[in-house]
């Protein structure tokens, strides 16, 4: 990078200083496990089986899973080719910001981070309100103690969610601030973790009689419980859909959400090691990891229960009925084999890495504002970092504020942190980017031909990057399309949430411009000749 690039002449410059200070340490190992966190081991490998069998009642848990993760590979390949072209912080909003249009770049990423802090927040309000009574719940009714039942229902008063969701908070914090090597080993730590928890309900669903389950549900639900949850399900409105495919295809906003975070390490590609091959292995092996994981999880579960019956469960505790549900593929398992080593791995396992899911959100969001700040769109002290953590602590503690805000508005009934509202904003969001990796061929044809072998390949004359950008430029614009056309995925999209959007957007290009219009009277240069360049690596 010439000198002349990072300034104009004398003090006026175009960037916050001459390099980012950031450390590449992270190789493709570390990248497969920040992409496994995002997903989450506990959180989304609760859902195919609690929510989406329920949603969609008679539909393939194994083809949601699948389709959506096949359709996922295209969006992960495009946003590794956009790390790979700017294998910088924030390589989207840098990607889009010089390529497609700076102000659009900036309030896209805006409304992203911001409600990517608030989602921290309500993931870590996950832990004590659902996540926790789930487990507790679990083993006070195996284990008979009501002890632990108690504790359930005082982790999801709002007290609870507060108390215990502001620990969490402070710890994610406190390991976010840390060398990024000392993070990935927080995470690889958590990754094993995780696989042991599951490979705990493995066998127990795994080497339990093909027959056993009705039996080992009626001794601890009650007896007869068993064989009349499909009739009572279908008492409160449950519908056996036959059209599968319909079913698949509205499910895959559902896949999304289950597999969202595959494609993280490009928003912190600055501290990626070899990008372009690093970005790829990463998100593919993290999302075929937790699709398998997943997949074998229900493959053993339907040995032992019917699909039907598995949607009866969750469609109950989606419905109006008040009566006890477990729709928890954690309590499936330990029924059949109840034992308090073996629940006490999976609470262990299964909370360690919830604070993984919330310490990957806190990761990614603080480099993405570190970028803004470093394109002196923000205050340049939001970039500092620590000479010895080698961290950008203020854009932590940020992102740490917005996350106590999200776990607060959790608590008390709010809905900003909507995970299924944050899915559509995000895709909404990633319009932006994908568009300009699509275009990049020919809007910056300059920087593509000196961009890497892997951003570079073509199919005949067209790049693939183009071929594949449409491709999951399709799949975005379908997502947005099911949350209106199926509101049950969605989350029903209102006017409410189409105007938060829209306000967000419009804050983002008022702070955009504010900026400008800061950095030209006090000192005389136009922000509109940062995004002429490429930022300082």
């Amino acid at each position: 990078m010439a000198q002349a690039e990072v300034t104009i002449s004398g003090d006026r410059r175009l960037y916050a200083r001459k390099s980012s200070g950031l450390v590449r340490t992270i190789g493709v190992f570390g990248a497969m496990v920040f992409g496994v966190h995002c997903i989450s081991l506990s959180s989304s490998g609760l859902i195919p089986y609690s929510w989406v069998a329920g949603v969609w009642p008679g539909s393939s848990i194994i083809g949601v899973l699948t389709v959506a993760m096949i359709l996922c590979l295209f969006h992960a390949y495009t946003y590794a080719a956009i790390g790979a072209t700017m294998p910088r912080s924030a390589a989207d909003y840098t990607l889009a910001s010089r390529t497609l249009n700076a102000p659009l770049a900036f309030a896209a990423s805006w409304t992203l981070v911001i409600f990517s802090a608030m989602v921290a927040g309500a993931l870590i309000a996950w832990i004590p309100s659902s996540a926790l009574p789930t487990l507790m719940q679990t083993m006070g009714i195996v284990l008979n103690n009501q002890g632990f039942l108690n504790f359930a229902t005082w982790s999801q008063s709002s007290t609870g969610i507060i108390v215990i969701g502001t620990i969490c908070t402070i710890i994610t914090f406190l390991t976010m601030i840390l060398p990024t090597r000392t993070i990935l080993r927080i995470l690889e730590v958590g990754f094993f973790l995780g696989l042991l928890a599951w490979a705990v309900i493995y066998f127990q669903l795994g080497t339990a009689p093909a027959d056993a389950f009705p039996a080992a549900w009626d001794k601890f639900m009650g007896d007869g419980s068993y064989a009349g949850r499909i009739e009572l399900a279908k008492q409160y409105g449950m519908v056996i859909n036959p059209n599968v495919a319909v079913m698949t295809l509205a499910g895959l906003i559902m896949g999304f959400w289950i597999f969202y975070g595959y494609y993280i390490p490009t928003f912190f590609a600055g501290e990626v090691k070899q990008a372009d091959t690093t970005l790829i292995a990463g998100s593919w092996s993290s999302l075929i990891v937790t699709w398998a994981i997943f997949v074998v999880g229900a493959i053993l579960l339907q040995r032992l229960v019917p699909l039907e019956w598995i949607a009866a469960e969750s469609y109950l505790s989606q419905s109006d009925y008040e009566g006890l549900t477990m729709p928890w593929i954690i309590f499936y398992a330990a029924i059949l084999r109840p034992s308090f080593p073996l629940l006490l791995i999976v609470l262990v396992g299964w909370v360690y890495t919830l604070i993984n899911l919330a310490q990957t959100y806190f990761f990614y969001c603080s480099r993405i504002i570190f970028a803004w700040s470093f394109d002196r769109l923000i205050p340049e002290k939001v970039c500092y970092i620590h000479p010895k953590l080698h961290s950008p602590i203020v854009a932590i503690a940020i992102i740490t504020i917005i996350a106590e805000i999200g776990v607060i508005d959790a608590a008390l009934g709010g809905v900003m942190g909507a995970q299924l509202n944050f899915v559509f904003f995000a895709v909404c969001t990633q319009l932006v980017p994908v568009t300009a990796m699509t275009l990049f061929p020919y809007r910056r044809p300059d920087l593509f031909e000196n961009a890497s072998a892997f951003v570079r390949r073509k199919i005949g004359n067209v790049p693939v990057v183009t071929i594949v950008g449409a491709i999951t430029l399709a799949y975005l614009l379908w997502m947005i399309i099911a949350s209106f056309a199926f509101p049950a995925v969605g989350g029903r999209i209102g006017v409410g949430t189409l105007g938060t959007l829209a306000a967000f957007i419009i804050s983002g290009l008022i702070v955009f411009y504010a900026a400008r219009a800061y950095r030209l009277k006090k000192e005389g240069i136009d922000l509109n000749w940062t995004f002429q360049s490429i930022p300082p690596v």
